[in-house]
């Protein structure tokens, strides 16, 4: 057993097997599998083993650079074919993994003499010892469950583009190891103690920062909740007051009707009483006359655009603000009246979507006004909204419009509130002269 373990191309496959065990650990502490692994998790198994296999095969040419390359390779490569990679976190602590690893290993190395040359940037393992490879892998367990454990899985992707910068100290530090490894190789009388002292004080401050970034990313994300609390808030506001207003306009429009209609009844049976005296007398075509002036003073019912009255109420609401705006307005609905999401939320949203549009349409030339609204249901609603614009649209790095104007941008974040509770689905599309929203309901 001791004549097996002191091989080196054992301890080399061995690290290798430990190497692609951590990374799963860390995969699985800040992504999620996707479901066809979850389901057939033996597939799992097999890509690690053969990444693990192919990194020591990689290994066993002892070139320096390439095990580097390879080593990130049996990371990323797992990563991205099994699991949802909606965050950058997981990657970044793993180069500061990386570096402090190869701090390690580098400094135990130069100690014992495990690389005796660096000609051509060869790695030779002869020296290799049982002893430095459990200090090793000690260390990377110790590592991995540190990260794992205080490392921010949340997913936010502004976030992670501040915190990139922080790689370029876990990067720079590999390459003051590779170089100043090199030159220790290359030299004689090198002094192994400041280059080990060197190496120590690398780890310390890759620690220090990682800690502090750890910290930072806290709390950066209690600032974004809080942020994002106020503007629900704004949002359940401007919620409220288009409900509100939207109501007293339907308050308005039905007594309005009721109006019309007292009058009608108290004015019929004189009508009746004419329109007799017409047809007695003969006069047929003043009573057809007649009528039909009467019946154009009839109200108008409301116009049936799907089967969901709530949401055919906020549509024909809308159409008709549009409409004395001069904007044409096409409409292909088929939405049933019961869905799997709150309507009368779903209602506000669209009502938010379409006056998006409509305030879009105000600043192009009237002849060149138009909103399209189409809606497909099948489990899920399909929503799309494409109105003409004067400018192609912004939007921002999430693919959202946004606006530096004054109370503008509410609405887009009521919607967004919206997607988020029902697990939905939206995308902004910015085109020249035109802009489309797509939205498919959870």
């Amino acid at each position: 057993m001791t004549d097996f373990l002191s091989n080196p191309c054992t301890l080399i496959l061995l690290g290798d097997i430990v190497g692609s065990f951590l990374h799963y650990i860390l995969h699985m502490s800040f992504y999620e599998m996707r479901k066809f692994f979850k389901k057939w998790k033996i597939l799992v198994f097999l890509i690690y083993i053969l990444t693990g296999v192919a990194l020591f095969y990689i290994n066993s040419w002892g070139i320096a650079v390439i095990n580097l390359l390879a080593g990130i390779l049996s990371y990323l490569v797992p990563l991205f074919i099994c699991y949802k990679v909606n965050n950058a976190r997981g990657i970044i602590y793993f180069i500061f993994f990386l570096a402090i690893e190869i701090i390690l290993e580098s400094v135990l190395a130069f100690c014992v003499e495990g690389l005796m040359s660096m000609e051509g940037g060869k790695v030779s393992y002869e020296a290799m010892m049982p002893q430095n490879f459990a200090i090793i892998v000690a260390f990377q367990i110790i590592l991995v469950r540190v990260i794992s454990l205080v490392g921010n899985k949340e997913k936010n992707k502004k976030l992670d583009r501040e915190l990139f910068p922080y790689l370029l100290l876990p990067i720079a530090t590999i390459i003051i190891v590779v170089f100043d490894g090199i030159s220790y190789l290359g030299q004689d009388g090198y002094n192994l103690s400041q280059y080990s002292e060197l190496m120590v004080i690398l780890v310390a401050i890759n620690i220090l920062v990682f800690v502090l970034l750890d910290k930072y990313s806290r709390l950066m994300i209690l600032e974004n909740t809080e942020r994002e609390n106020k503007l629900i808030l704004q949002a359940d506001a401007e919620t409220m007051k288009i409900a509100t207003k939207a109501m007293k306009e339907r308050i308005a429009v039905s007594e309005n009707i009721m109006k019309q209609d007292r009058a009608m009844r108290h004015d019929r049976r004189h009508f009746e009483a004419l329109l007799q005296t017409l047809l007695q007398e003969g006069n047929t075509q003043e009573a057809i006359e007649c009528l039909n002036e009467r019946l154009n003073q009839e109200p108008h019912g409301v116009k049936k655009y799907c089967e969901n009255t709530t949401l055919n109420a906020a549509i024909t609401h809308y159409v008709a603000v549009a409409e004395e705006k001069s904007i044409k307005v096409n409409i292909s609905a088929t939405i049933p009246a019961y869905l799997n999401v709150d309507e009368m939320q779903l209602a506000i949203v669209i009502s938010n979507l379409i006056e998006n549009a409509i305030h879009a349409c105000e600043r192009v030339p009237e002849n060149e006004r138009r909103i399209d609204i189409n809606a497909r249901y099948k489990s899920q609603l399909l929503i799309e909204i494409s109105n003409s614009c004067a400018d192609k649209i912004v939007l921002d790095a999430e693919g959202h419009p946004f606006s530096n104007e004054e109370d503008h941008g509410i609405g887009t974040r009521s919607v967004l509130n919206f997607i988020e509770q029902t697990d939905s689905e939206i995308r902004y599309i910015a085109e020249e002269k035109t802009f489309k929203v797509r939205m498919l309901t959870g």
